[in-house]
């Protein structure tokens, strides 16, 4: 798309917003911004350069290494945490990877079903549960 075709640049530099005619919308936070404001990544991956923006990012980068080192040791029937070598026995709620019961957690979780919010107990590797907040910041 030509530029200028999202509106101004929503980005802070400062006190106040960038204002230059934007090339692309964060996926993130839905904000147009400029090339000198983000990152336009293959496949439209397109991010603004706010801090929440950036951590879910850089996140989501070490979360796919994270995913293929653990389903490379799951399809051995392993548990997904390196050291271990104990077979598998229950599946992460949320990156849908396997663990044995020492490295899986029942922990209370907001999930979403048939488009309503609610906790619920749910089982999560200690990798999900330590990002969680980076996902759950406005």
């Amino acid at each position: 798309m030509s530029a200028g075709t999202y509106g101004n640049c929503q980005v802070k530099g400062g006190l106040f917003k960038c204002g230059v005619a934007a090339n692309a919308m964060c996926v993130y936070c839905g904000k147009p911004f400029c090339e000198r404001h983000g990152v336009i990544g293959a496949e439209g991956e397109e991010v603004c350069d706010s801090k929440n923006c950036v951590a879910k990012r850089e996140d989501l980068a070490r979360h796919l290494v994270y995913k293929d080192a653990v389903l490379s040791r799951n399809r051995q029937r392993l548990c997904g945490v390196d050291a271990c070598g104990v077979e598998f026995l229950a599946q992460c709620s949320r990156c849908k990877l396997y663990f044995c019961k020492d490295h899986i957690e029942t922990r209370e979780m907001g999930v979403i079903e048939e488009g309503m919010h609610f906790e619920r107990p749910v089982a999560v590797c200690r990798h999900c549960w330590q990002r969680r907040p980076i996902w759950e910041r406005t």
